[in-house]
């Protein structure tokens, strides 16, 4: 029937060992692509009449709140170094 030597049997476990591995290795990649999180580019922007708060695209100064249509100013943070 078919032959297995000690080295072919050792040689395929290596393989297995190997295959089973890389499939740990690609799944967590894509957990940690799936689950990851990612710093915004906006701003947090919080209404004065309703106090909801809300991101606003970079680079904005005048929003409108998303609740109660009331014109937001965005204010530039102060660095304090």
């Amino acid at each position: 029937m078919f032959e297995i030597t000690v080295s072919n049997l050792f040689f395929l476990y290596l393989m297995a060992w190997m295959l089973f591995l890389v499939v740990l290795w690609a799944r967590e990649l894509w957990r940690l692509k799936a689950y990851s999180w990612a710093l915004s580019e906006g701003r947090l922007c919080i209404c004065e009449k309703c106090h909801y708060a809300f991101m606003v695209k970079p680079g904005e100064n005048v929003a409108r709140c998303g609740r109660c249509d009331e014109i937001c100013v965005i204010r530039k943070k102060k660095r304090w170094i």
